[in-house]
């Protein structure tokens, strides 16, 4: 094939992506819908209206006696409440339809904001492949089947939710992205970039802030050894994170006297807590209980003599299950100690039983943790299993995919030492990093999961280019592979 022809064709096959990605945006615009926004993300809209229109960032009803607040994290808000200013300049008077309820036009702006997000992420796919995968023809066919997939198993459900995880998932893509650059480059530019993204990151997820305490020396290590370099990249992605992050962190210390970036850290401890204290059956029955419901029905049904009855107040996995009938009653009767469920125990059974605060929650939380830190780091098995069906796929196809995806997600950094390739650890360090955090400190519930999903494909695709790469090399030793990573 000559080169002029390769050439075409790799135009050819970009324009495809770019229309590709329209495509995908006007299919995702034709499905946003206006209805009314749940808990979470009314605070999240609550923290944009109040900061732009009376200067205050709080979740508090919108008014102008709001008091500040930190309960959710700042980023995805800022940007959403610069979209509805924006808006509000261009059509006077929009920011006054934030009445109860919200006028379904409102509903249908935020929403759609959702949009931009899920464009700078398939733009984030297209080049994090072209920078992994050689040649570029390759890459655009295969970012083309990420875009399709990801839009399918990810960004389809997240339009319609006002909720952190497609801002993440963006900016966990890019920072991908930077890495890579900055691997390539050795410039300290690029690292210090990649360091502020980072920090993008701890201000849309707050776990992330205590991730990069150990991912930021341990990426320096990984770039540069024990060696001259790594002081002046470690230097250049933590100043980049600080600098990022340390405004808000100021600001909370000054409003609250308190360092953080979030609130809701001490629930999360306390659920995990709860979790920590199965014993050896509900051990076992939770990788049934957390099973897509697919392989529960047609796997593990037959072979663990458990079915979707046990997840009721009479059955096995009553404890597994947030939402049960017994439970509303006994909180409402203030029987504390007969709640089952092991969400509904440290959200409120405990807390309103012992009548904690904050820090008490946490307190509590931590001394559990370090009662039993054997049980502790066991749990982590049946929570990771918990945490791995990101896709929430339910049909075979999509229980599949996801399979494979998140197990080249969790391998890439192995690969990368096996391989001795920086490129797998500079896409999936921080996100496998993320995934052990939350198997180790939080309930994991998919939605903690499923920002997970683009990088997971891109690593999906990693893991295919590598395998075809070293069976055209054993087909035909010495002549070049017709894709490669790069």
């Amino acid at each position: 094939m000559s080169r002029t022809l390769i050439r075409r064709l790799t135009y050819l096959s970009a324009s495809a992506v770019v229309l590709l990605i329209v495509w995908m945006l006007i299919q995702d615009l034709q499905g946003i819908n206006s209805k009314p926004f749940g808990s979470d993300a009314l605070q999240n809209v609550r923290s944009s209206v109040n900061l732009f229109k009376h200067g205050v960032y709080s979740s508090q009803p919108i008014s102008a006696d709001v008091t500040p607040g930190y309960r959710r994290e700042p980023f995805p808000n800022l940007f959403l409440g610069l979209c509805l200013r924006i808006k509000d300049i261009l059509s006077p008077g929009f920011l006054d339809q934030v009445g109860r309820p919200f006028a379904e036009s409102f509903i249908a702006f935020v929403k759609q904001v959702n949009l931009i997000w899920a464009a700078v992420l398939f733009v984030g796919m297209w080049f994090t492949t072209a920078l992994v995968v050689s040649p570029l023809l390759a890459a655009h066919w295969l970012a083309s089947v990420e875009i399709f997939l990801v839009n399918k198993y990810f960004v389809v459900n997240e339009v319609n939710r006002v909720k952190t995880e497609l801002v993440v998932a963006t900016i966990l893509v890019w920072l991908g992205f930077f890495l890579l650059k900055a691997v390539r480059s050795k410039s300290w530019r690029w690292f210090f970039v990649a360091g502020s993204v980072f920090g993008l990151v701890a201000l849309t997820k707050a776990s992330a802030a205590y991730v990069g305490l150990v991912v930021i020396p341990l990426a320096a290590v990984a770039l540069s050894g024990v060696r001259k370099r790594f002081w002046p990249l470690l230097l250049a992605i933590s100043f980049g994170f600080i600098l990022t992050v340390a405004p808000w962190l100021v600001r909370n210390q000054v409003h609250f006297s308190k360092p953080v970036i979030a609130g809701g850290g001490d629930d999360v401890l306390l659920i995990r807590s709860v979790f920590n204290q199965m014993n050896a059956r509900q051990f076992g029955d939770a990788f049934y209980a957390y099973a897509p419901e697919k392989v529960r029905l047609d796997l593990l049904e037959s072979w663990t003599g458990l079915s979707e009855a046990d997840f009721s107040c009479d059955g096995r996995l009553a404890v597994f299950t947030r939402d049960l009938e017994c439970d509303r009653q006994a909180l409402k009767e203030q029987r504390y100690g007969d709640v089952l469920s092991f969400y509904q125990r440290g959200k409120r059974a405990i807390p309103l039983e012992l009548s904690l605060d904050k820090s008490q929650k946490m307190s509590l939380a931590l001394s559990r943790f370090r009662e039993k830190p054997l049980t502790a780091l066991l749990t982590v098995f049946p929570i990771g299993w918990r945490g791995f069906w990101g896709f929430r796929g339910e049909t075979w196809p999509g229980i599949v995919l996801n399979f494979t995806a998140y197990l080249s997600l969790l391998l890439a950094p192995v690969l990368a030492l096996v391989e001795r390739r920086r490129s797998w650890l500079m896409v999936s360090i921080v996100p496998v990093s993320l995934f052990v955090f939350y198997s180790l400190f939080s309930h994991f519930l998919p939605r903690y999961s499923s920002p997970f999903v683009p990088v997971a494909l891109i690593c999906l695709s990693m893991v295919a280019v590598d395998l075809v790469e070293r069976l055209s090399k054993r087909l035909s030793p010495g002549s070049k592979p017709i894709v490669r990573l790069s």
